[in-house]
Order: structure tokens, then sequence, then C-alpha cells
């Protein structure tokens, strides 16, 4: 008959470890972690209890009740602690669940040996929170740091799908706080967002950081939600029609747009409506504005709509005061004459030329932001197969035409082609070997053609170029040119042309760098032993001159040192010296 024992309100019962059965194919505990364990439980009692299920079979037969199914390293903590009894669960058995029990079991299990992901963390930090403890509490009971705990508790905070997103390895954790902004502001919003992501549109994923507003507003435009969001920068015309604002708007609008016919009467259209800093600070004052590094995005309809209302209003205002003091200013003209002075047609066009431009470059600077918008938004990230973005590229790279001559247009081709593809493919080569007397092949010579002569070189680049028929085999195309020049072994022709590889100038040598990593794998075998041989060849060359060198500059310094004959008795010689003919030093006559 089975033992039953007192449950907990929260259903945990404490059970005799004696009747639980722990199998023997449990995966080798780690002991560092049992003694953390231990100490943990020791402090503040077992927080989080082992997961037990009816025991069938021969386990049964061998007089358990119970076989512990996770809370292995537990199980062994309180043991280890001599205890009789460990808290535990009883569930049934389900292989396919995600119950937060289960997770919360296998957290405290595996953490040592790091196999949960981020999503089957946050399952066991939420389980330990539904327990009643606290980060600090949860921390210390999964052995955490507070500051992991912290992480996954943020993530918590974002809808199922995205925390799933994140275990699987689609969402990276760095888009974690970006994302619970966006959900702090609009939950909608959010799910919209995430739902876009998860629908295979995770290449939008680099833009979350730099601009999560063209996120949103791709997301929201290529779904059928109904929620709304609205970048917080410009109204268009038809934007202000479609917000059905009323007749009074619509008559400033009109207004405006005559106002400004007036004051730019060359103008093509009116500009936008443009939104100031103190639209912003309301929308963000009333907690419905997501900010990023790109342009805010306000996701309430009622109030985009009063704030669209004003920005309108102050438009026509501004417009106002400039048409009046554009009247005003004419009328200081007639009154001074200006306006009768027109002996000179051509200085009289010079100047309606100067005021337009004056207008334009106004109006320009508005225009370079909305540059500025749109190619962030629509070109900063581009399909790596779209041939044209290659073309640009590589036709960038590899610079105009060749026209004849060097120094002049095509150089970098001219380069590529006779320095790289002409010593490289077959067909620039002739075998100009001659035969001997005896009819034996003398020493191999090889032609490589005139090197003032590059259009033939020239004309099998392009042609080998302009063969691509995608972006990835224009590229690939592009760096066998540029790989064959810069690894192509200069040996084969004169001194007089062997000139050093190209550089490519970049950022941090960047281009350089990756290069070599493209065209590494890619060179044979041969090559690295001809070059490993130069070195070499270079190595002893350098050796035997400075063995030269050192035993030139020995013998030198040997003979600097010789002594010179040494003077027997320097006193007779003196003597002898002094009674000789006009040898006198000193002495009287």
């Amino acid at each position: 008959m089975a033992t039953t024992f007192p449950t907990t309100p929260a259903g945990t019962m404490a059970v005799a470890l004696e009747k639980i059965h722990v199998s023997a194919n449990v995966r080798e505990l780690d002991p560092d972690h049992v003694d953390a364990l231990a100490g943990s439980i020791a402090l503040q009692g077992q927080l989080v209890p082992v997961l037990i299920a009816p025991a069938g079979g021969e386990v049964a037969d061998q007089g358990f009740e119970f076989e512990l199914v996770a809370g292995f390293h537990r199980y062994a903590a309180v043991a280890k602690l001599q205890h009789g009894a460990i808290d535990a669960v009883l569930r049934e058995r389900d292989e396919d669940g995600d119950d937060a029990e289960v997770a919360a079991a296998r957290a405290t299990e595996n953490i040592a040996r790091k196999q949960l992901n981020a999503y089957e963390e946050a399952l066991a930090v939420q389980a330990m929170l539904d327990r009643n403890l606290t980060e600090d509490g949860a921390a210390q009971a999964l052995g955490w740091p507070k500051v992991r705990v912290t992480a996954r508790v943020k993530l918590l905070q974002l809808p199922v799908t995205a925390q799933k997103l994140v275990g699987q390895g689609v969402l990276p954790l760095s888009c974690v706080d970006t994302l619970r902004s966006v959900g702090q502001v609009s939950p909608e919003v959010l799910d919209a967002v995430v739902d876009y992501i998860a629908d295979g549109n995770d290449w939008v994923i680099d833009r979350l950081h730099a601009d999560i507003g063209s996120v949103i507003e791709r997301a929201l435009r290529e779904s059928d939600s109904k929620v709304f969001a609205a970048h917080l920068t410009r109204l268009d015309s038809y934007e202000i029609e479609q917000l059905k604002l009323g007749k009074k708007a619509m008559t400033q609008l009109a207004e405006f747009e005559t106002l400004h016919q007036q004051l730019n009467p060359h103008s093509y259209g009116p500009p936008p409506i443009r939104f100031n800093e103190s639209d912003v600070d309301q929308a963000r004052a009333a907690g419905v504005l997501i900010e990023s590094d790109g342009a805010p995005v306000i996701v309430d309809r009622p109030l985009y709509r009063e704030l669209a209302k004003q920005a309108l209003t102050r438009s026509v205002e501004e417009l106002r005061e400039q048409t009046a003091h554009a009247a005003e200013q004419r009328k200081v003209d007639k009154a001074a004459g200006r306006e009768l002075r027109v002996a000179d047609p051509v200085e009289e066009v010079r100047r309606e030329h100067g005021r337009q431009m004056r207008q334009f470059a106004a109006q320009a600077h508005g225009v370079n932001l909305d540059l500025g918008w749109a190619l962030r938004n629509e070109l900063a990230t581009v399909d790596p197969d779209d041939i044209n973005v290659a073309r640009f590229f590589v036709s960038a790279a590899l610079g105009s035409d060749y026209h004849g001559g060097y120094g002049k247009a095509g150089e970098t081709v001219v380069e590529l082609a006779m320095t790289g593809i002409r010593l490289v493919i077959d067909d620039f080569r002739t075998d100009v070997t001659k035969t001997k007397k005896d009819g034996s092949r003398g020493v191999l010579r090889i032609s490589y053609g005139e090197p003032q002569e590059p259009e033939d070189a020239v004309a099998w680049l392009w042609k080998f170029i302009d063969g691509a028929r995608t972006a990835g085999e224009l590229y690939g195309r592009a760096l066998v040119v540029i790989a064959a020049e810069q690894y192509a072994s200069r040996l084969v022709v004169p001194s007089s042309q062997q000139h050093p590889a190209l550089r490519w100038p970049s950022h941090k040598d960047q281009a350089a760098k990756a290069l070599a990593k493209l065209a590494g794998p890619c060179l044979p075998a041969s090559l690295k032993q001809l070059e490993k041989a130069i070195a070499k060849a270079k190595a002893d060359y350098d050796k035997q001159l400075k063995a030269i060198e050192t035993t030139i500059r020995t013998a030198v310094d040997k003979f600097d040192h010789q002594p010179e004959e040494p003077v027997d008795d320097l006193d007779e010689f003196v003597d002898d010296e002094s009674q000789g003919d006009g040898g006198d030093l000193g002495g009287e006559e």
C-alpha cells in the first residue's frame, strides 16, 4: 500500500529518500554543484522541489513508490545533508510538455553544464518567481549571478513567441531591451513586430536598434493588423486628407498651399507639414511614443490627429508671417523706386533667378532631411543577390575602362590585367624554348607578350567580368581578377616588369584582410611552397652576407689592434741621436 505524505498548499510533498528510486543511468554529477546546492539548502531550505513520477514495472517490484525524474543534484545535496526526506512534486510523465516545473528542475540540474538556452532559463526563473521568490532568491537557488536572473526576467516580459525566437537563436538577446521598450508603449505593436519576424522576415533584426520605426512600419503595412502607428516627423497632403481632420483643417491646408505658392511661385507643390520638438514632447509625456536612433513613432491615433492639427495651424501661421513680411518688403522696394529700375533686363532676370535659388535653398534644408530619412529606411539594407548592388561595388572597385597608355583612364584595370591575368591565364603565354643543334630542347623560356600592349589582357578581363549572370558570380569573378594580381609570382617576367601588388586602401585595412581570408583557402599548394622556398633563399642569402660581413669586421679589428715593434733601449737611442750632427737638443754650443 502506498504511503501518503502531507502536502503544502503549493502542491509540494515531503517524500522519504528511501521511497525514491534514482536511475543508475544518470549522467555523472557535478560535485561542486552538489556542494553549492547543499550550502543553499542548509541556509534557507529547499526552495525548488524535485520532480518525481509514480514507480512502475521493475522499479515498483523493488519496493520503490516513486522514480526521480528531475533534480538529481538536489537529491544528492539533500542526501549529503543526511535529511530523511526531500520536497517533491508528483507529476505524470510528459516528454513533450513545456511545464514550468520541468523547466525549473532542468535548470537547476543542468546549470553547471550550461545546456539551457535563454528561453529555457527564463522558464526556470518564472517557476522560481511563481513560488514568491525574489530575483535574489531565484539567483541563489539556481546558482546564477543576479544580473543573469534579471536579464531573463526582462525576456519574460516579451510575448511568448519572442521568447521562443530568442531561445532558437533567431532573435539575439541584445534585442530584448529594444522590444521591451516597444511593448511598454504598445503591446499590440510589439505583437505585430514579433509576428512579422516570426513569419521569416528576420532580415529586419539588424534594424531594430538603429530604426525600430521602419520595422514597425513594414510589420504593420505587410500584415492585416489594425494597430495604429505613425512616424512623428512629417505629414504630406494626402496623409492629412486620410486623417479626416475636419473642414477647418482642410481649409487651413488649402490656405497653406496657396500661401506657399505665393512665396514660391516656381515650386513643385507644397512642402510637407513638419512636427517639431514640442509635438514630440507631448507624445512622450502621454507615454505613446516609441523612440530609437531613427524617427520617433507615435501609437495613439487621437493624439496624433490633435498634433497634426497643431502642426498644420502652426505651419499656416508661419507662412502668413512670411507672406506679410514679403508684402511689406515689396512696399518698401516700391517706395524706393527699385521696381522701376528695369533698364537692364538681363540684370532683372538674374536677380529673379537669385531670389528663386534662395527660396530653393531654404526648401533644400527639409529636402535633405527627407533624403536622409528615405535612404536610411529604404536603402540601409539591400539584397546581396541584387545584381545592381554587385555591379556598383565591382565597377567602383575596378575603375574605368582602359583607353590606351599607362597613367591614363583604366590604370587599375591595366595593372590587374598585366600583372595578374597575363601571368596566370594560359592564353597569354607562349613557349619560346630554343632547340639545340643536337635536337634536344634548351632551357625553358616562356614569353608573356609585349608588356606595353595590354589590350588583349584587358579585353579578356572585361569579357570574364561581364560574363557573370548573378550577383554572387559577379563578386566571385571580380575576386578572381583581384586575387590573381595580388598573388601571382612576378619571377616569370623580367625585373623591369616586376611591380608590387596593388594596395586596396580601406578603413582599418579591412579590404586587404578580407581578401586574404577569401583567397587564402583557394591558393594552390605549389604557390605556398614557392613562397616558402623564396623566403628561405632570402633568409640564407642574408645569413651568408652577415657571415661575410662579420668575418671582414673581425679581420679589420684584429689588424687595427696589432702592436708595433718594441724599442729595446730608448735612452740609448736618444743619446746616440744627441751626439750626431745637429742633434743638440738645447745644449750649449
